[in-house]
């Protein structure tokens, strides 16, 4: 049965908070064609074309969004307290902190440095206070909670980390803005960012523990999780960029001495990416060979952690100029390329004919 006569109000009372990740996707492929414009010309009207896009999605979402906290509170309570859904609140800070940067890398010529310094920093500050909001709540309503079984811990659980360490991506060219007119300003966002990375790291390694050890010990879930696998890239590929950026502006601002250290360990950091790299390929391989992976909003798990480990591989080629490593982030930019065209195809489809808008009880039934 075809969805219709679906309310504006219906729209925001069930507007999932997962609807951001495709600012966070869209925005990550947008600074992954930008880059490696460098070498293929041809890729940066498409990159600024999917900035204005990312733009676009981002006002739109804020909407609902926001209209959700005032006039349909109790169901945004009891999204807030589902052990799954929870973890996708962060994705709304975490589209800006994306688009914050897409600002930094493509709005030079379009927009005043100035503004693009000013909104980077309300960006990086609503991110940083509602992220440690977010990731306290949702550790906290885990800890207390009696109901939580092994079926509802994936790798949506590193939503969270994640947010954490996406922080330092805007913060570190923020640092660079105000090194030179505020350095007392530029080194108390520094001291934040590094706050963040080491909350965002420990979380990923004591959070992955737990998850892998439930898919070792327990039955696999649904197909319809497969695409949360793909999370574990998040933090993988923006750890990388995130501690390479620390490293150099720490260094700019006499906190350390010398960066080869902590790009010794970003290194490593990308190298744990190419083991989950092939291991969430293989499962997701897997799932595909059983039977269809069904299309939900949890399909944009594919995109941003893939443009997340796609940058950082980028980051790694730029820093040691192995050529190999560009052809691998070539191969890993086709791919996210391919994954965000299907993925925003079918959530237009989605949203059109009303499915990912109606509420549950008109959506069609599996």
């Amino acid at each position: 049965m075809e969805t219709k006569n679906i309310s504006f109000s219906d729209i925001v009372k069930n507007f999932s908070p997962a609807w951001y990740a495709s600012v966070m996707g869209t925005g990550g492929l947008a600074n992954v064609f930008y880059l490696l414009s460098m070498n293929f010309k041809f890729l940066k009207p498409i990159a600024l074309g999917l900035w204005w896009l990312n733009i676009a999605l981002f006002l739109i979402f804020i909407i609902p969004w926001t209209l959700r906290w005032f006039f349909h509170f109790d169901s945004l309570i009891k999204d807030l307290k589902h052990p799954i859904m929870s973890n996708f609140f962060v994705t709304m800070p975490v589209g800006g902190l994306i688009l914050g940067t897409n600002f930094f890398m493509m709005g030079k010529g379009y927009f005043s440095m100035s503004f693009i310094i000013n909104l980077g920093l309300v960006l990086w500050s609503f991110a940083g206070i509602t992220s440690l909001f977010f990731g306290v709540y949702v550790m906290y309503n885990m800890m207390i909670s009696e109901k939580i079984g092994f079926e509802v811990k994936n790798f949506s659980w590193l939503i969270t980390p994640v947010a954490s360490i996406v922080i330092p991506l805007l913060g570190n060219l923020l640092v660079k803005s105000y090194f030179k007119s505020n350095i007392s300003l530029a080194k108390f966002i520094n001291l934040i960012d590094i706050s963040f990375f080491g909350i965002g790291f420990m979380l990923f390694v004591i959070l992955t523990t737990v998850i892998i050890r439930r898919f070792i010990v327990n039955k696999m879930p649904p197909s319809m999780v497969a695409p949360t696998f793909w999370i574990i890239l998040g933090p993988i590929g923006v750890g990388t960029v995130s501690l390479m950026g620390i490293a150099d502006v720490s260094k700019m601002l006499g906190l350390i001495s010398s960066v080869g250290t902590l790009k010794l360990l970003s290194l490593v950091f990308w190298g744990f990416g190419i083991w989950a790299f092939f291991l969430i390929l293989a499962i997701t391989v897997k799932y595909m060979n059983e039977g269809k992976i069904p299309y939900s909003l949890s399909w944009w798990a594919f995109i941003f952690p893939m443009s997340a480990y796609t940058l950082s591989s980028f980051s790694v080629y730029a820093y040691t100029k192995v050529s190999f490593i560009l052809v691998y982030t070539i191969v890993l930019a086709a791919l996210l390329s391919y994954l965000w065209i299907v993925t925003f195809i079918k959530s237009l489809v989605g949203t059109f004919n009303g499915k990912l808008l109606a509420p549950p009880t008109m959506k069609k039934a599996n």
